[in-house]
């Protein structure tokens, strides 16, 4: 496990990439807000949450349309962006003006759907900046804290009304922005920008066609899907059931969620991200089952007494468990993402599955929850708990040892539910045993007439676990100099990242 130091190196480096998700998360979460506040100026309490689900739904629309957009008509991305910064600015204001319930409806459906498809830019680039990092979960974490610390603040520091909602709108320009600025800088191609973004990418081709073309790795790949999906489906199907009874509370007045309940928010993302992080990721599945039965045990607090002051009880275990929950999904789906042919589309599946898991539940979670029949909710959510159980744990135990390496890269076994032992999911073992390190250096350069330089620069890639400025400071080199050799390298070897060439080096056998 990696030291303070390089945790905080990982998260210095990232930190474009932690803002950008800060951003959505906050105004994410602040415009789900405000939607709840001014509905519930049209509707009954009791019909706040169902609206609130539908129009946040809404996103999943954009979660898809900017993969989409990437791997099948990336020309059209500039404009597409541009165009969505300028709804989504302009859903804001119209949801912050709207005298009537129709515009207001259509002012979140809009801006949801604009910040789904900033979402889905902000998740990918953290997941290709983290998911080859042992601090993915800690880095969204990080992210999610910031969000919700900011939300928090703006509703305590910031008086209410217009400079409340000037600080959403800032955050909501900022957000489009920075991605806007992240996309020009890819474009603008400066120097050792294209090395960087493929050495980055948790593209299928960056890891190898092993795990697409070879059965056995595409099957695991596909049952840690199944197995997370369900998971995150049932882990909703909780807090979703919690989050209507707790916003009916909200919305009828017994309750305030705006201020200091949110900051339990940021203390159990933090503890999350740090506990989630430790012996390669090994432990999330059994962390997160404990989490879940803290949470169902509070929607039994909450339906005994939902008038009374178990409510607070309620809510308080809501916050900590939603907090695990959030970075949970996050980072798991972040991290099979590298896994995956379309690897843009993975990182934000766990939100659009939490989204239109909550469509699909709330309205029979506030029937429940009204109704107060504790015996139907004892039922429904027993069947869930038993679905996060099964499907969390069903791996668990199984695996040996909690993190291999692939090609110099640490990755969390867990991630796919199987071993990734040579010989196992791997079809290519990633050191033939009859080579010793050093012939098999020698035997690399000899075959592909790698100058002496380029044999120190292949020698500092394959042992370092460093980043490339690590890398270039150790052998005295510039940035720029190291990616010239790099490129030198990969085209010699026909390689087309750093990543691809670290995994072509210890595939390779002298008869290649």
């Amino acid at each position: 496990m990696r030291g303070m130091g390089d945790t905080t190196a990982y998260l210095r480096r990232g930190i474009r990439e932690i803002i950008c998700l800060a951003l959505f998360f906050f105004t994410f979460l602040t415009c789900e807000y405000l939607f709840d506040v001014r509905i519930a100026e049209f509707v009954p309490s009791s019909e706040v949450v169902i609206y609130e689900s539908i129009v946040v739904g809404a996103s999943v629309i954009g979660f898809f349309v900017r993969p989409f957009l990437y791997y099948r008509r990336p020309q059209t991305i500039d404009a597409t962006s541009d165009i969505t910064g300028v709804l989504l600015v302009s859903a804001l204001l119209l949801m912050i003006m709207a005298v009537r319930f129709e515009v207001l409806i259509a002012g979140g459906l809009v801006a949801c759907c604009a910040l789904g498809y900033c979402g889905s830019t902000a998740h990918a680039n953290l997941a290709r900046r983290f998911a080859q990092t042992p601090c993915l979960a800690r880095a969204v974490a990080v992210s999610y804290a910031a969000g919700i610390l900011v939300q928090v603040l703006n509703h305590m520091v910031m008086p209410a009304g217009i400079p409340q909602k000037s600080v959403l709108i800032a955050c909501a320009i900022a957000l489009v922005g920075l991605l806007h600025g992240a996309r020009r800088a890819k474009l603008r191609d400066e120097p050792a920008s294209e090395f960087e973004i493929a050495e980055l990418s948790v593209d299928a081709s960056e890891r190898g066609a092993r795990w697409h073309d070879d059965p056995e790795a595409k099957a695991a790949f596909q049952g840690a899907v199944v197995r997370l999906t369900v998971a995150t489906a049932c882990l909703t199907g909780v807090f979703a059931a919690l989050n209507a009874g707790l916003t009916t509370s909200h919305a009828a007045g017994a309750i305030d969620l705006g201020d200091w309940p949110r900051l339990l928010l940021v203390v159990s993302a933090l503890a999350a991200g740090v506990l989630y992080d430790l012996r390669g990721r090994s432990y999330m599945n059994i962390i997160m089952t404990c989490a879940a039965m803290l949470s169902t045990l509070s929607f039994f607090v909450l339906i005994t007494d939902g008038n009374g002051g178990n409510t607070l009880a309620a809510t308080i275990i809501f916050y900590l468990g939603t907090g695990f929950f959030v970075v949970f999904f996050t980072a798991k789906f972040a991290a099979i993402s590298m896994y995956a042919r379309w690897a843009y589309l993975w990182p934000c599946m766990g939100r659009v599955i939490n989204n239109v898991c909550s469509i699909l539940v709330t309205a029979p979670a506030v029937a429940i929850v009204s109704s107060q029949n504790v015996l139907a909710a004892v039922s429904v959510v027993l069947v869930l708990f038993v679905g996060i159980a099964i499907s969390l744990l069903g791996q668990f135990g199984q695996d040996g040892e909690g993190e291999a390496t692939h090609g110099g890269l640490a990755l969390a076994t867990d991630d796919l539910g199987v071993s990734c032992e040579p010989g196992q999911a791997d079809t290519v073992p990633l050191e033939a045993p009859e080579l010793s390190f050093d012939d098999r250096l020698d035997g690399f350069v000899a075959a592909f007439g790698l100058t002496k330089r380029e044999r120190d620069v292949l020698e500092a890639l394959v042992v370092s676990d460093g980043s490339v400025q690590d890398v270039a400071a150790a052998l005295f080199l510039s940035r720029s100099t190291l990616y010239r050799h790099i490129a030198s390298i990969n085209k010699k070897t026909g390689a087309s990242s750093r990543v691809a060439l670290i995994n072509f080096f210890w595939s390779w056998t002298p008869q290649d």
